[in-house]
């Protein structure tokens, strides 16, 4: 072999080793660069709208019938979470601090009404449709209630 020959197979196998190893420098970029990019995606903690419901999301006017005939605002769920009961002479507020909620769809609320204890449930079918029942002096009413 001549001394050409192998300064050129000399400068192939240079060539070849240098090419190997960018190839193998560009595929740990890729590998290192795809697992910080997952990491970052997984690290995405619940951060998009999976807060825990609150009654003020059913804030409102809520109808009802607790006469079994007429029609008439009962109760207006506020935005704060507070409620304010429609009474023949004056309103009954629930304070937000008195709502409990079981679950997105259930709240309970313990309050007075006139120096008595009472107990309400909101039961929510839709965001529109519900139940609110009433326990006073061992008396419990139930009405069907619609958002309007």
């Amino acid at each position: 072999m001549t001394k050409q020959n192998k300064t050129k197979q000399n400068k192939t196998k240079q060539s070849y080793h240098y090419l190997l190893t960018n190839l193998f420098s560009f595929k740990l970029f890729i590998v290192v660069f795809s697992l910080i990019l997952f990491s970052v995606s997984c690290d995405n903690k619940n951060k998009t709208g999976t807060e825990e419901r609150t009654l003020s999301y059913y804030a409102g006017n809520w109808w009802g019938k607790p006469d079994g005939k007429t029609e008439t605002n009962i109760l207006t769920i506020n935005t704060d979470g507070s409620v304010t009961l429609k009474g023949a002479k004056d309103d009954a507020i629930i304070p937000s601090s008195s709502v409990t909620r079981v679950s997105d769809i259930i709240y309970t609320a313990s309050h007075t009404i006139s120096g008595k204890s009472a107990k309400s449930t909101f039961i929510f079918s839709s965001d529109t449709q519900g139940k609110f029942t009433m326990e006073l002096e061992g008396k419990s009413e139930t009405v069907d209630i619609t958002k309007k």
